[in-house]
């Protein structure tokens, strides 16, 4: 989803929206999308990644409502042109994600792909404030995305999408037949160098599909 299915990392627009009005707000944007890159490029653990960006905002449920709106206006400009060809196959499209299911399920809603065809994080509230995420959750552990799908026991074969070393993984593990890496909103180096596939946008996507 992140980088992929839209052009931002979604936790560093929550980081940019809960401390617009913080004075240290430019440093603490800068440590968040520090540790997502580290995170994304296999450098760091995912679950201390997401722990540590969390510890750094101050985040309502209003705030994460507010960035879903924001963020829905920043899909993917290939991801957007294919609306009608994702809705025609959302059957068999599933969003998996370290993001968050609040965030997430509101945009992707139009594209045809339900809820239940979402594997992602979910923040925990105390008085609508979160306080965190579910840690029981599959995508909060490390190796999370293969855990997650392979709870799913999908019969077809599998092709993962993504732009980070943790949707690399998915193929490295066994679980995907096929990476397709996407670069349409940011190149990894380290992502591009393992895999076999790489899109710069959904059409070629749709292009790498049609050769397997």
């Amino acid at each position: 989803f992140d980088s992929t299915f839209v052009k931002v990392e979604t936790i560093d627009e929550l980081a940019k929206f809960s401390l617009k009005n913080d004075p240290d707000a430019d440093t603490k944007v800068k440590m968040i999308s520090d540790i997502t890159n580290q995170a994304m490029s296999g450098k760091l653990d995912f679950p201390s990644a997401l722990k540590k960006r969390l510890s750094i905002l101050n985040l309502t449920k209003d705030d994460v409502i507010e960035v879903s709106n924001q963020i829905s206006g920043l899909i993917s400009d290939s991801i957007e042109d294919n609306i009608k060809t994702i809705q025609s196959i959302s059957d068999s499209v599933w969003i998996l994600s370290g993001g968050f299911l609040e965030v997430i399920s509101p945009i992707v809603s139009r594209f045809g792909i339900k809820e239940d065809h979402i594997l992602a994080n979910s923040f925990t509230y105390n008085n609508n404030i979160v306080i965190g995420c579910d840690e029981d959750n599959d995508l909060f552990k490390n190796n999370g995305k293969v855990r997650a799908i392979k709870q799913l026991n999908l019969r077809q074969d599998i092709v993962m999408i993504g732009d980070g070393y943790t949707d690399y993984e998915v193929y490295k593990n066994g679980i995907a037949k096929e990476f397709i890496c996407y670069t349409e909103n940011i190149s990894r180096k380290t992502v591009i160098e393992k895999s076999g596939y790489v899109a710069h946008n959904f059409y070629d996507v749709i292009d790498i599909i049609n050769q397997f």
